[in-house]
């Protein structure tokens, strides 16, 4: 019937998909965009920001951010969410530079170690959500709650010492370049492809799209929200080895309000609160705007709290937005239909 009317389905997905990359393009132009104004703004008006020092700095100290909110990206576009990322930072923290005690020889081993408790985490809260059907919201603020209550029964003031070589790699420079900066590079150069270029990522933004109608195409949703959870927990434990190379120390506060940010940079750089769009260079622009925005601040000594109120008002900003785009109702099948392309 859709081929006597001269549709063609397969060319209706394709017109989709061609659209949705030219609003993924558009998002992500305007949030480098965004970025390049207030760089050249600050540099304007903010004695001392147009240093190579400071712009370096500036680089070094989102690397973090990057990593925990380029796991964020997955979750949220696949329609979840994590809050627990800010916590297992923290943890993350506190176990390297306690395990480690300033040892070299033990940051490998560690490193590994924590990055292997991140994918538990993360892979027990997929289970949870597949298997129980808890709410990822709630479930998710359980955690944090726990992993905090973890790291307070273990120290409730800053303990051992981070290596050398973490504190090099988190706040050095390598040809000019900051070390942090190029491993957040080649980190979001290994997400973009996942996303954009592996089964994986297609049947991702496909269960965030529509979940039951992705699970009717074949996609193994269960499996890919676990995926999300687990990338989620593992950006987080990288984020986590990078502040603890910069702070020294095991601050047990250390992870405190990166589940915020993280969610900020995603929204920001293009990535949809209900799931189904996400831009991974996006969410690079946004978490060095994040970055400039925060620099700048602190250079004008205006207060911390500030730059909170600021952040919440994106994400309320960002929830209405996408309401309002999605009025509601769910896109019509011809963009969904990737979802069985993917199988």
């Amino acid at each position: 019937m859709a081929h006597r009317a001269g549709l063609d389905p397969r060319g209706a997905t394709h017109a989709a998909a061609r659209r949705d990359a030219a609003l993924r393009a558009a998002r992500s132009a305007g949030i480098w965009g965004l970025l390049i104004a207030s760089t050249v703004l600050a540099a304007l008006f903010v004695p001392g920001f147009a240093t190579s020092t400071n712009l370096g700095n500036v680089v070094t100290q989102s690397a973090a951010l990057g990593f925990v909110a380029l796991g964020q990206t997955f979750v949220i576009a696949a329609g979840l969410i994590d809050l627990s990322v800010g916590q297992l930072v923290g943890l993350t923290v506190v176990l390297t530079c306690a395990l480690t005690d300033g040892r070299a020889d033990l940051l490998l081993p560690v490193a590994m170690g924590v990055l292997a408790l991140g994918a538990v985490v993360g892979s027990v809260h997929g289970w949870l959500v597949n298997r129980l059907a808890i709410e990822p919201l709630i479930l998710t603020f359980g955690s944090l709650s726990i992993l905090q209550g973890a790291i307070f029964s273990y120290t409730d003031r800053s303990v051992g010492r981070a290596p050398e070589a973490l504190r090099w790699i988190a706040n050095e420079r390598l040809l000019g370049w900051p070390v942090a900066g190029l491993l957040l590079l080649v980190a979001a150069l290994g997400a973009h492809t996942l996303l954009r270029r592996t089964r994986f990522g297609l049947r991702l933004l496909a269960t965030g799209d529509d979940g039951e109608s992705a699970r009717r195409a074949g996609v193994p949703v269960a499996r890919i929200r676990w995926g999300a959870f687990v990338l989620s927990a593992l950006g987080a434990a990288a984020g986590g080895l990078l502040v603890a190379g910069r702070l020294g120390t095991g601050y047990p506060n250390a992870g405190q309000g990166f589940e915020l940010d993280a969610i900020v940079a995603a929204v920001l750089g293009g990535t949809s609160l209900a799931g189904g769009r996400a831009s991974i260079v996006g969410t690079i622009g946004a978490v060095l705007v994040l970055g400039v925005i925060a620099n700048v601040l602190n250079l004008l000594e205006v207060s911390a709290f500030v730059q909170t109120l600021a952040k919440g008002l994106i994400v309320v900003a960002a929830i209405l937005a996408t309401r309002t785009s999605r009025g509601g109702a769910r896109r019509p099948a011809a963009a969904r239909a990737p979802a069985a392309e993917a199988r």
